[in-house]
């Protein structure tokens, strides 16, 4: 009971300290107003800059001459900049210091850098508090456990660039303030050091301990779905030497629990498991929701490493858009026209675009959003999948929303798939133990993929029948691509073939 209260004290208190932002976010009038003071700040704060002074920031009254003076971007475009900040100069994008480079997440591809200020830090706390705020006020009984926050192994040394700027965040808690992370690390269940741990069997085995020694666990944070499915086969597997690493009291009262995977009763206190619930996360967010009957699977909402975009509040659907982290525009896929977050409306998709203190601006994301309803002016959206992700061997662009659709076409049963290139065809890698239909005719319902069959310049999709773990032989091929292992995302399409060498599995022909 005495560590119950104290629990109950720590998670008050942050919430004391979170009321503020909470209602300035539940309390404004008009987000425009907002939007637009968001983005004079930014402008005022960075007009010497090298880039503040290329676009002519100083003398932008409006927000129409903002959307003609500076252009779009791409990541690509900062690239020249990021090369001046890594070697320690300043003024570049941003008149504040750079804190960090945060490498993305994303595809397998190698990592883009992100450069972090004290700004940018306060436009994710924006909406990191009302989130929290929220969450524990309206599920109460969150606030008398313990948490768990995602902690990843770095996997390498920690990195610094020529200029002496560190590269990359070691766990979530960095999102938080000063205070709020001395007081949260009182009540996390990560062990110390965790994300220093090289080793992955390593880093299982000390995070899956610290869970199991925990019985006052209320709140699990996560990112990928699979990240705490994997943990949990972990546990499968390694149950005996995890059993053996308890206390006494602790192993008897949970051992027929592992055995008969009950794992709700191991955690009875668990409220709530918030991770990435919408695109290609959902399936997994399912199972987990399965796996743990009664316990609320809240969505993540939309995050980026570039920026925070959504966060949810419980029992509505979709998630609330950031109107306080950033200023957004949006460029509507019905249209292509540019539209500011006051304007969104409902059942529409847009891509999301990015100014941030932190020395992008007019950036894409490439992330693509629906607007599920509104809670009064703030637009709530579904993060619906990635615009960038489009396959084109030989002019047939295949894309993500295609696939997926054509795959839920099959009303089968499936545990993973995921489609990929393979020189002059494509291989569909599916885990299911039901009989398929012939499923290059679904894909030749594309007018590009169909022609380029015809042409014979595409050859008849193959299929690739998984045996193996595939959610944990994804993974563990992303990270020796040089991504962390919470960040990894599930994906439906792969731009990069040579997939039939990391899963276990065979072609059906």
């Amino acid at each position: 009971m005495i560590e119950k209260l104290y629990c109950y004290l720590v998670n008050s208190l942050c919430c004391a300290l979170y009321r503020r932002e909470y209602r300035k976010y539940i309390n404004n009038e008009s987000i425009g107003e907002v939007q637009k003071e968001k983005l004079f700040k930014i402008i005022k704060d960075n007009s010497e800059t090298d880039y503040g002074l290329k676009y002519g920031f100083k003398d932008i009254k409006t927000v129409e001459e903002f959307q003609e003076k500076v252009p779009f971007t791409d990541y690509e475009d900062y690239l020249p900049y990021i090369e001046e900040i890594k070697k320690g100069k300043k003024n570049i994008l941003t008149s504040e210091d750079v804190l960090l480079l945060e490498k993305t997440s994303g595809s397998v591809s190698s990592s883009k850098l992100i450069p972090y200020t004290d700004s940018l830090k306060r436009e994710f706390q924006c909406g990191i508090k009302p989130w929290v705020y929220n969450l524990y006020t309206s599920i109460p009984r969150v606030k008398w456990g313990k948490s768990y926050w995602s902690v990843t192994p770095i996997e390498t040394e920690k990195e610094y660039t020529e200029g002496g700027i560190p590269i990359g965040f070691e766990e979530d808690s960095e999102y938080f303030g000063k205070i709020e992370k001395l007081l949260m690390n009182k009540i996390f269940v990560t062990p110390k050091d965790i994300a220093k741990e090289s080793d992955i069997e390593s880093f299982q085995f000390k995070t899956m301990q610290a869970l199991l020694k925990c019985k006052n666990l209320t709140l699990i944070s996560i990112w990928n779905p699979t990240f705490f499915l994997l943990l949990l086969e972990y546990l499968d597997g390694n149950s005996e030497n995890l059993l053996l690493s308890l206390k006494k009291s602790r192993r008897e009262e949970i051992f027929q629990y592992i055995k008969a995977k009950e794992y709700t009763k191991i955690w009875p206190n668990l409220k709530v498991i918030s991770c990435w619930m919408d695109g290609n996360a959902k399936v997994y967010g399912e199972r987990l929701q399965e796996v743990f009957n009664g316990v609320i699977i809240q969505s993540k909402g939309l995050l980026a490493t570039e920026g925070f975009v959504s966060f949810s509040f419980t029992k509505e659907k979709g998630s609330r858009l950031s109107y306080n982290s950033h200023f957004f525009e949006f460029i509507s896929l019905k249209d292509g026209e540019v539209y500011l977050a006051e304007e969104l409306k409902e059942n529409q998709r847009y891509e999301v675009v990015l100014t941030t203190s932190g020395g992008l601006y007019r950036y894409k994301i490439k992330d693509v959003i629906e607007v599920c309803g509104f809670s009064k002016e703030t637009p709530r959206i579904i993060f619906t999948g990635r615009r960038d992700k489009v396959s084109d061997l030989f002019g047939e662009k295949l894309n993500e929303d295609f696939i997926k659709n054509m795959i839920e076409d099959l009303n089968i049963k499936k545990d993973f798939f995921m489609i990929a290139p393979e020189e002059d065809r494509y291989v569909l890698y599916l885990k299911t133990k039901e009989e398929l239909p012939e499923i290059d005719e679904l894909f030749r319902r594309n007018f590009h993929y169909d022609y380029c069959r015809k042409l014979g310049q595409l050859k008849k999709l193959r299929i690739f029948l998984l045996q193996g773990n595939p959610e944990k032989e994804y993974i563990d091929e992303c990270i020796k691509r040089g991504q962390r292992m919470g960040d990894v995302k599930p994906i439906i399409l792969s731009l990069k073939g040579g997939w039939d060498k990391v899963f276990t599995g065979h072609y059906l022909d």
